[in-house]
């Protein structure tokens, strides 16, 4: 190899890497303004908060038997069925 292919070699992987990091410069200087024009249309157009519920029937109606909150996804049969199991544990372990 001559000195002028190696020179020519070096002289295009110097272009690709400065252009590889320009993109990548440019691409993350637009993904911060982007963020900062998202957070200035959320702070001048707020959306709805989500409120308490009002039909609550006292400060424990989300409260189950052992004084633990109640997820909205989970089924009471499978807190029963899991309280239980423990219940059940214990029980075995004292002996």
């Amino acid at each position: 190899m001559d000195s002028g292919s190696v020179a020519s070699l070096l002289f295009e992987a110097a272009s690709l890497m400065l252009i590889g990091m320009v993109f990548v410069f440019s691409f993350l200087g637009l993904l911060i303004v982007g963020i900062h024009l998202i957070a200035r249309f959320c702070e001048a157009f707020p959306g709805e908060t989500a409120e308490p519920s009002a039909n609550l029937k006292g400060p424990s109606a989300n409260l189950s038997r052992n004084n633990q909150a109640v997820q909205p996804g989970i089924d009471g049969n499978v807190i029963a069925a899991i309280s239980a199991a423990i219940h059940t544990h214990r029980q075995n372990s004292k002996k």
